[in-house]
């Protein structure tokens, strides 16, 4: 893959796949910061009633899809390491994508084609989905980044990721117990409990120490995607002529 090329006035610039991969660092970036600053805000002033608080769900993959969307579009260009990297990156959102299709679609099935109360199993499916899609969007995240950081970076990417875990855990829990609390609300077309928004809000703030780390490694990886680490890196050398 060549990382530069040059310009009519005869200076390097970068190849369309690294133009690619930094737009897609920066439209990632982008989400990071406005998720971050959401969960930060709502953490510091114990804003849980505000109604962006489940935005996670929405905003993110919607970031998430644009920017593999842009990376794919150079995929012809990718080496062996980005196209595996890449590829694995693809998956684990395709995924992701999967468990928040099963947890809308037990929210439609027992909506409004159920009338009968929540089952523990499909509460419990529910809030598994749910972690899923979250735990499985931020390892996206992680694939997509972890070859272009140095060793301190892959290690922020890492606790980042434990961190969303366990917060994704939490979240989970808290669907799955108010699965219930969910339907009546979408049955009787009335507001949900408050209490419940205000849990809700409060473990999603969590996660806002997790944005903060992946801003840090992705915009160093917005630097070194045009600078000295990709260029670095090993590139096939012609055998000499006879």
């Amino acid at each position: 893959m060549q990382l530069w090329h040059l310009n009519r006035a005869g200076r390097p610039r970068p190849s369309p796949t690294v133009s690619k991969l930094r737009l897609t660092l920066a439209i990632l970036s982008i989400g990071f910061a406005i998720e971050g600053a959401i969960e930060a805000y709502t953490y510091v002033s114990r804003s849980y009633g505000l109604p962006y608080a489940g935005s996670i769900f929405i905003l993110g993959p919607i970031v998430t899809l644009v920017g593999l969307l842009v990376l794919s579009m150079g995929r012809r260009e990718w080496d062996d390491l980005l196209s595996r990297q890449f590829r694995h990156a693809h998956r684990t959102f395709g995924l992701s994508l999967v468990a928040l299709i099963v947890a809308l679609g037990l929210i439609a099935w027992y909506a409004y084609y159920r009338a009968d109360p929540v089952s523990p199993l499909a509460s419990w499916g529910f809030g598994a989905a749910a972690m899923a899609a979250l735990v499985l969007t931020f390892a996206t995240y992680v694939l997509i980044a972890l070859h272009l950081t140095p060793p301190i970076g892959k290690v922020l990417l890492l606790v980042g990721l434990g961190w969303a875990a366990v917060v994704s855990l939490w979240i989970g829990q808290a669907l799955a117990q108010g699965f219930g609390v969910i339907m009546l609300a979408l049955r009787t077309r009335t507001l949900t409990d408050g209490s419940f928004n205000a849990s809700m809000a409060g473990l999603g703030s969590y996660l806002a120490l997790t944005y903060a780390l992946l801003i840090i490694v992705y915009v160093d990886a917005f630097r070194r995607a045009s600078g000295e680490f990709l260029r670095s890196r090993p590139t096939p050398v012609a055998p000499p002529v006879a």
